[in-house]
């Protein structure tokens, strides 16, 4: 009777350096890669690890992302210029989302939160050591989101915040079910992909909370020839402004109200987009008769 279920042996057999400085974590971890039928050894913090390299060059490196004489982002950048190439995936408790969009910018090979999904953990360890060697000029590792759901929702969060201020839209989250949908989706562009997106969600968008109607439609129009962010967000302003006029019957302080705006900014707004309040209120007079 077998009481624990067998570890499926890796078809791509690794050598591989741990590093973390909870010393039980750190020997958990490593009896659990070394039956799957890869050669571990392990360092207890990020000195430590460098040390090793110099006597041990591995197919990549894990890495805990929070540890005292040097915390993992560290460690990756100090294995980035000595080793460049060397695959290194962060794992964290802490899931942060400073931390995973840093991560990711600086070309992590991934980005996983403990308790680790062990299946989660071999596959993308089977993957990387699958498509060895790497190209050392390329440090952008294109699907990196593809492998972590939770670091597609953490960048997008912190990429709409971005997006948010330098559009001055009114965007400051997302529907649970709008990150839902960005965390299914393929991401082959990458982080950039993803950033494209946002931007479009961000601009597109009159409400605090983007919503998945919202997402959905962005990403369905990602197969088609999308006009640039700016044009699509004008397109979008003037048609808000009709309709508020409309509402307003084309009296410009209660229109501004409505738009959340003082008079002087919307007359602004009106001149960029050449409407005249005067249109609407000479519509309005026509409907009540």
């Amino acid at each position: 009777m077998k009481l624990l279920p067998e570890t499926k042996v890796s078809e791509h057999p690794a050598q591989l350096l741990l590093v973390d400085d909870d010393l039980s974590l750190l020997k958990l971890l490593s009896l659990r890669l070394e039956s799957a039928g890869h050669q571990v050894v392990t360092a207890e913090s990020g000195p430590e690890a460098l040390e090793i390299l110099k006597q041990f060059t591995p197919d990549l490196v894990l890495s805990d992302l929070r540890m005292d004489e040097m915390d993992g982002l560290a460690l990756f950048e100090e294995i980035q210029q000595s080793y460049p190439g060397l695959p290194v995936i962060i794992l964290t408790a802490h899931g942060t989302i400073p931390d995973a969009v840093q991560a990711t910018r600086c070309g992590v090979a991934g980005f996983l939160t403990k308790p680790v999904d062990k299946n989660q953990l071999f596959s993308l360890i089977d993957e990387l050591k699958g498509t060895r060697p790497v190209d050392t000029s390329n440090k952008d590792y294109p699907d990196v989101l593809n492998r972590s759901p939770l670091l597609v929702q953490l960048m997008a969060k912190q990429l709409l915040n971005e997006a948010a201020n330098r559009l001055e839209s009114q965007a400051n989250g997302f529907a649970p079910e709008a990150l839902e949908l960005l965390a299914k989706t393929p991401w082959p562009g990458s982080v950039r992909q993803l950033q494209g997106v946002i931007e479009q969600c961000a601009g597109l968008t009159n409400q605090p909370m983007i919503t998945a109607e919202l997402v959905n439609r962005i990403l369905t129009d990602e197969t088609t020839d999308l006009p640039h962010l700016s044009d699509a967000r004008a397109e979008f302003e003037k048609a808000y402004l009709i309709k508020v006029l409309r509402l307003a019957e084309g009296k410009v302080t209660k229109a501004a109200e409505l738009a959340g705006r003082n008079r002087t900014d919307f007359y602004k707004l009106l001149n960029k987009h050449g409407l005249e309040a005067a249109r609407f209120k000479e519509e309005a007079k026509s409907v009540k008769l």
